[in-house]
C-alpha cells in the first residue's frame, strides 16, 4: 500500500498481517482526499480504527498539522507507529500520536480539543451492527468533532447513511463494495 498524494506520495505503508485489518483501498483514499482537499491545510485529523494508520498518514501527507490514530489491537498500533516513524522521521512524535484504545470507548470519554476531521473505518460488521447515529451524537456531545468539523465513515455499499440531528450529510458515495459518507457538524 502507498500514500496516494501530497508530500509523501508514493511512499510505502506497511499493513499488519492480520485478517482483522481491511485497509482502505488506495483509489478510495485518493478519491476521499480529493474531496477533502479544501479542508486539509492545518487540519487536526483523527483516524479511528486506524489499523496501519494509512488514512491518518495520508492526511498528514496532504497538509494536516497533526493526526491521532486510535487502534485497539496493540500489534496493529505498533505497525501504525512504525509507519509514522518511517514516513515522518524526527517529526513523527510531534505530528502523529498513536493511541491504543477501543475507538468507541475512547470517543465517549474524550475531553480534549475537538478535531477538524474525524475518519472512522470500523470492521464492516461492527459498523452495520452499531450504525452511526448514536456515534455521531457521542462525537458532538463529547466535542470530539469541533463545530463545523467533518466526520467521515467508511462502510459497506449496502449500509445507508443515517440522518442525525446536528449533522448535515454532505456526501454519500459508493466505490465498488465501499461507501463513504461525510457529515458536517452544524
Amino acid at each position: 500500500m502507498r500514500i496516494t498524494g501530497g508530500e509523501m506520495r508514493g511512499r510505502i505503508v506497511e499493513v499488519p498481517r492480520s485478517d482483522a485489518v481491511r485497509p482502505t483501498q488506495d483509489r478510495v483514499r485518493e478519491a476521499l482526499f480529493n474531496i477533502l482537499a479544501p479542508e486539509m491545510a492545518g487540519a487536526e485529523f483523527l483516524d479511528l480504527f486506524a489499523g496501519s494508520g494509512a488514512v491518518g498518514l495520508e492526511a498528514l501527507s496532504r497538509g494536516a498539522a497533526r493526526a491521532t490514530l486510535v487502534e485497539s489491537d496493540r500489534r496493529h498500533a505498533a505497525v501504525a507507529s512504525k509507519n509514522a516513524a518511517a514516513l515522518l522521521g524526527p517529526s513523527a512524535a510531534a505530528r502523529a500520536q498513536v493511541v491504543v484504545a477501543d475507538a468507541y470507548r475512547w470517543a465517549s470519554a474524550y475531553t480534549g480539543p475537538g478535531f477538524t476531521i474525524v475518519f472512522a473505518d470500523p470492521p464492516y460488521a461492527l459498523g452495520e451492527e452499531r450504525g452511526y447515529a448514536a456515534f455521531l451524537a457521542t462525537l458532538a456531545e463529547r466535542g470530539v468533532v469541533r463545530q463545523d468539523g467533518l466526520f467521515i465513515a467508511e462502510m459497506t455499499a449496502v449500509q445507508h447513511a443515517e440522518e442525525t440531528p446536528g449533522w448535515d450529510l454532505l456526501r454519500d458515495r459508493r466505490y465498488g463494495k465501499t461507501r463513504i459518507c461525510i457529515w458536517r457538524r452544524m
